[in-house]
């Protein structure tokens, strides 16, 4: 295990639309308010955690649901009032397919 989650990076080993979708969208919407000007945050789909720290190598995502999640997440933020589009960044990390998704 290397590496820690922290206030503004939080990890998710995988994805599904209703469960961790919802997670991320609220996630990405509280890194946007960034009220105390700590530069957002990132989340990182395809890396489990234990105990607060990251567990590597990565879980990893098809690059099917890398897709599918790109798509689910522009549709949601697309629909946020005002609209937000995070950046999305989809990356191989020993040999997986991570998304990280970087909202400033």
């Amino acid at each position: 295990m290397r590496g820690v989650e922290s206030p503004r990076v939080e990890c998710k080993a995988s994805w599904d639309d209703t469960i961790t979708g919802l997670q991320v969208l609220h996630t990405i919407c509280a890194f946007a308010n960034d009220f105390q000007n700590l530069d957002g945050g990132s989340i990182i789909i395809g890396v489990a955690q234990e105990n607060g720290r990251v567990v590597l190598p990565p879980k990893g995502l098809s690059p099917l649901e890398i897709e599918q999640a790109q798509h689910w997440i522009r549709g949601k933020c697309h629909a946020i009032d005002p609209e937000y589009q995070p950046i999305l960044s989809p990356e191989v990390v020993d040999g997986r397919h991570i998304l990280v998704i970087w909202a400033r």
